[in-house]
């Protein structure tokens, strides 16, 4: 093997090399790969994350489960006032709830911090991108402030692992046993585009 081809082969693997990492399913900002298809529903991307859960992961208790189109005499059904609630913790409307073209939620039942909650960005509003990641830390905070742990300390990894990610026009906050269960589902719907 002539110099230049053994050089050529050695700057091919660096490349390769170099180009792994950005094949994975997140950048250092918490930015999925390639990114959820917009056509997707919040309740579509959170059913696909909850499915990659077995019955050992989850609550007995069960979850509250909110999203955006569910009829108003539902128990589905989410609004400003009751968004404010979930985020926040207080009957005030959520006012960053006109930002999102579109919401779901998967908030457990009784003292357990195992949650999903998923908000989609107005088409052509990437920019506030940004108000949608605050709404879900403020969510991460309100659940880090609670005694849960008091009651449950066995969940404490799920809250010291959970974590607020980006994937397309989605806003996803992950308080799970395991989060790459739900990174791997929606690497999984993001080839599907």
């Amino acid at each position: 093997m002539t110099c230049v081809k053994k050089i050529s082969a050695v700057l091919l693997c660096a490349v390769l090399l170099c180009a792994l990492p950005m094949a994975s399913c997140k950048n250092e900002e918490g930015q999925a790969g390639g990114g959820l298809d917009g056509a997707y529903t919040a309740k579509e991307v959170a059913d696909a994350i909850m499915a990659a859960y077995g019955p050992e992961d989850l609550p007995e208790a069960g979850f509250e489960h909110f999203y955006s189109g569910a009829d108003e005499d539902s128990d589905y059904y989410i609004e400003p006032k009751y968004a404010g609630l979930i985020i926040d913790g207080g009957y005030s409307p959520l006012e960053e709830y006109e930002y999102f073209s579109d919401c779901a939620f998967y908030v457990p039942v009784g003292r357990h911090m195992f949650e999903v909650d998923v908000l989609k960005i107005k088409e052509d509003e990437q920019s506030n991108i940004g108000i949608l990641k605050d709404v879900l830390e403020r969510r991460l905070k309100t659940k880090t402030n609670s005694d849960v742990l008091t009651y449950t300390p066995e969940d404490a990894p799920i809250l010291e692992n959970a974590k607020i990610i980006t994937s397309g026009s989605f806003v996803i906050l992950l308080a799970t046993t395991d989060n790459s269960k739900a990174e791997k589902a929606m690497d999984e719907m993001g080839a599907k585009k």
